[in-house]
């Protein structure tokens, strides 16, 4: 199962690469995430800053497969294309209701 972290890099860095999240709300949802004991993607859902659709889609389209490409490369190196630029690239793909779920902890 897939966990927050590609080597040391969590679901917010990528949001935050992203555009999707300024660095104060990384903040203000990790402070919520250890008062509350809600995940940390479930707090910026819960806030309202990012959709669940979203949180899926960045997990399935770009950090699964860069975590699968670093796995088979044997290393946890730097990606070779910036999340930015795949995140351009894809975010006008729509994930469908018969697609796969994916499994995820944010942690």
């Amino acid at each position: 199962m897939p966990t927050s972290r590609l080597g040391s890099k969590r679901l917010g860095m990528y949001l935050l690469e992203a555009g999707l999240l300024s660095p104060a709300q990384i903040q203000v949802a990790a402070y919520d995430r250890k008062v509350t004991g809600k995940k940390f993607s479930e707090v910026i859902v819960d806030r309202g800053w990012v959709k669940q659709q979203t949180i899926d889609f960045i997990i399935k389209r770009v950090i699964v497969p860069e975590q699968r490409a670093l796995h088979k490369a044997g290393a946890f190196a730097q990606p070779v294309e910036p999340f930015s630029e795949v995140f351009e690239r894809r975010k006008g793909e729509v994930l469908h209701e018969d697609e796969e779920e994916v499994l995820w902890t944010v942690d």
